[in-house]
This record gives structure tokens, sequence and C-alpha cells, in this order.
């Protein structure tokens, strides 16, 4: 082998190997100091893409969790006024059976109605003050419900809906309402042939059929209601119907429609050819009336427990939601980690021999620097 000086291939080589160690070290510092095995792309190409979803998902399900936990806040707190709106009811209740008994005298049962209607307007007031955050809960404006976004995702299946019905006076059928009214006039659309004599004057209802087969739709508190072909003669009072006996025929009318339950026609004085819808508020001024205020009582609690059993089996249905969302992250978590977190006792280990070699490939160099020095003593002669 030639004796040079110009190319010393042993310190090139020492210095390519003292370069690529010291990367390689660079490398196991950066990870033991991140914690992370990933910190670019460089390091795992597909591994980042891969991470970024795990994180995308695991921020979203992190979030929906909290999600349904405010969801069961909201639910908390409907649940704290409905039982408010029951101990009013049952107290309504034990009022209506002290006001059936004939020892009270109508002072008595008025005193007692006052209690009644107090009770009735702290009813409504609760309905339509209750709120979280500042949205309404229980005055049955939001018509779609709830949507509790539960899911990292768009699907169907990543919503819970909570419907809150509303807990009114007037829902619950505990007060009156004078409203709506019953107008008159054919439903728009809705042909009149084969039905003779129909006109409406003042408060004069006229209905005949002359083939007994045609509908006729009466627009009735903003809702159509139909009377059959077969039905409509049974309306056919000498043509006319007044007063009372129009009340009469739209309180049938209403008897067809569930919507309407609990209301009554109430006959018109206007003379203004409406007749008004009522739905009866709770009285006790009578044992009868204190009688027939326990049973709408009755079913008013019922109606309140079916909603208050509904939002309780929605509560408890978000306490398995919360519990799945916390397993999903955490697996989720785990998943992510075994791809980009380091491995400290592969990293600390590599460390070790990096650092070795540095340290070797540093003393070649020197010891391939220091060889060249003997050419020197050629040129001593």
């Amino acid at each position: 082998m030639a004796l040079t000086v110009a190319t010393n291939t042993g310190a090139l080589m020492a210095q390519a190997a003292a370069s690529s160690v010291n990367k390689e070290m660079e490398i196991s510092m950066e990870r033991l100091s991140t914690g992370k095995r990933i910190n670019g792309a460089s390091d795992d190409a597909a591994g980042v893409a891969i991470a970024s979803r795990l994180t995308a998902e695991i921020t979203g399900t992190n979030q929906a969790i909290r999600n349904a936990m405010d969801g069961q806040a909201l639910i908390d707190t409907a649940e704290g006024a409905h039982q408010e709106v029951e101990n009013i009811l049952q107290r309504m209740r034990e009022l209506a059976v002290q006001a059936a008994n004939d020892t009270n005298d109508a002072n008595d049962r008025t005193n007692i109605q006052a209690e009644m209607d107090q009770l009735v307007s702290e009813i409504d007031r609760i309905s339509s003050t209750t709120t979280w955050a500042g949205q309404l809960l229980m005055d049955g404006s939001d018509t779609d419900g709830i949507n509790l976004q539960v899911g990292s995702g768009t699907k169907a299946a990543d919503f819970i809906n909570i419907s809150i019905s509303s807990t009114s006076g007037t829902t619950l059928n505990v007060k009156g309402d004078a409203s709506s009214t019953a107008d008159f006039k054919a439903a728009s659309g809705v042909a009149d042939s084969g039905i003779a004599g129909y006109t409406r004057s003042s408060t004069v209802l006229t209905l005949a059929d002359t083939d007994n087969s045609t509908n006729l739709v009466f627009a009735i508190g903003g809702k159509d209601i139909t009377i059959a072909g077969s039905d409509v003669a049974a309306y056919d009072v000498s043509n006319q119907l007044e007063g009372n006996a129009a009340a009469a025929a739209v309180a049938d009318l209403l008897n067809r429609d569930t919507d309407f339950a609990g209301f009554t026609a109430v006959a018109s004085t206007a003379g203004d050819g409406t007749i008004t819808i009522a739905k009866g508020a709770i009285t006790v001024a009578s044992t009868s009336q204190a009688q027939s205020a326990i049973t709408k009582i009755d079913a008013a609690i019922q109606t309140l427990n079916a909603q208050r059993a509904s939002l309780g089996a929605v509560s408890n249905r978000l306490d398995s939601t919360v519990s799945n969302l916390t397993n999903i992250s955490s697996n989720l978590q785990g998943g992510r980690g075994r791809i980009e977190d380091a491995d400290f006792a592969a990293e600390t280990t590599n460390l070790a021999k990096t650092q070795i070699l540095q340290q070797a490939s540093t003393a070649m160099l020197a010891q391939a620097n220091a060889a060249k020095q003997n050419v020197l003593s050629l040129l001593q002669g």
C-alpha cells in the first residue's frame, strides 16, 4: 500500500463513521427528551398519518364524553324542575280531596281555590323559566328535541335526542285555555260538491248533505277536522245549528281529534260566527267539581311521571355512553402510543451504544491523523 499524505483514507472512514454515529445519537436523544418515537414525518411517514387520524378520533371521543356529561347535567336540571312540579300537583291533589268533603262551605272552597290557582300559576312559572345555560327546557318551544353529540363522527348513532315536553298548566290540563276558536268555514282547497245549503251567517252553522257521501272539513283552532260524508246528515238539524246547538256540534267535532282532548265548545255570545274552544281549569267549587279535579290531577301526575321516567332512562343510558366512550378513548390512546411513543429501554440502549461508538470513532480519527506523521521521518534524512 502506498504511503501518501494527500488522501488519508483511514481518517475519512473514521470521520464518516463519527458523523453517522452522531446522527443516530441525536435521534436517540430527541426521542428520549420528547418521549416520542415519531417527532417528524421523516421518522415514520405512514405512522404520522395513522397517529394523526387516531388523535382526531381521541380528541373527538373525549369531547363526546364531556358532551354526554353536560347532557346529564341538563337532564338533572329538568328533573329538579319536574320534581317540584310533581310536589305542587301532589299538594293540589291534597287540596282537591279536602275540598271534596262537604264539611267545607262555599267560603272554605273559595279559599282552597285561591291556593289552587296560585299553585297552577307556579307550575306555569317553572315551565317558562327553567333553563340550562339560557336554553329553555320545559316550555315546549324546542319541538325537535335536544341533540347530544355523543360520538366523534357524524353518523346518526353519534347523536342522542332528548325530548322534554312542556309542563305548563295547560299541557297538564290543570289550567283553562280559551285561546282557540272554531270558525265555521270549509278548509282551503276542499270541494263543496255534494253539500247543499252550506252557509255561514252570524252564529248560524248550516250543514246539509244531499247525497250523504261527501266529506266536510272545518278549520278549528288552526287545524282541519273532517266530518265524513256518511256523518254529515247527523248535523242537519232543520239545516241550521245556532248557539248551544252549534257548540254541541263543534264539541262533537273536537271529540274526533285527540289533539283536542279535554277541550269543550262554548256557545258564542258575540254574534261573530265563532265558537270558543276552552279547556277547563281545575275548580273545587263543589263536591263533584273537586272529585273531577282529583281525576284531572291524577292524569297530570301520570303525564309528568311518564316524562320523568323517560328523562331518567336517558340519563341512565348516558352513564353507559360515558363508560363506553371512556373505554374507546383508552384503547385509542393505547394504539396511538404503540405507534408514536418512544421505547425508553431500546432508546437508552441505543444511546449508550452510539456514545461508545462516537468515542471510538473520534479516537480512530485521531489515530488516523497521527499515523501520517510517520512521513516526516522520511523527510528528515
